[in-house]
């Protein structure tokens, strides 16, 4: 599921959540580190948000419901 999140300038990032092994808020910088296992340079990919891990587990959730709705009304 590919979200719309936003980089530290504001700008959209558009993210492949199927590919995030991890994220987490860091109140004092006030990110999100996304850690994906797309490689580059053979290292994890590490993205950083202007979103809370609370605000991307809410739209994943809203995601999940907006999947299954349609899933149920072809």
């Amino acid at each position: 599921m590919w979200l719309e999140l936003h980089d530290g300038d504001g700008l959209p990032i558009y993210v492949n959540m199927n590919n995030v092994i991890d994220f987490r808020w860091f109140e004092r910088e006030r990110y999100t580190f996304l850690l994906t296992n797309a490689p580059v340079a053979e290292k994890l990919h590490r993205l950083y948000v202007r979103e809370s891990a609370a605000e991307i587990m809410r739209m994943i959730n809203q995601e999940q419901e907006r999947l299954a709705m349609l899933s149920r009304n072809p």
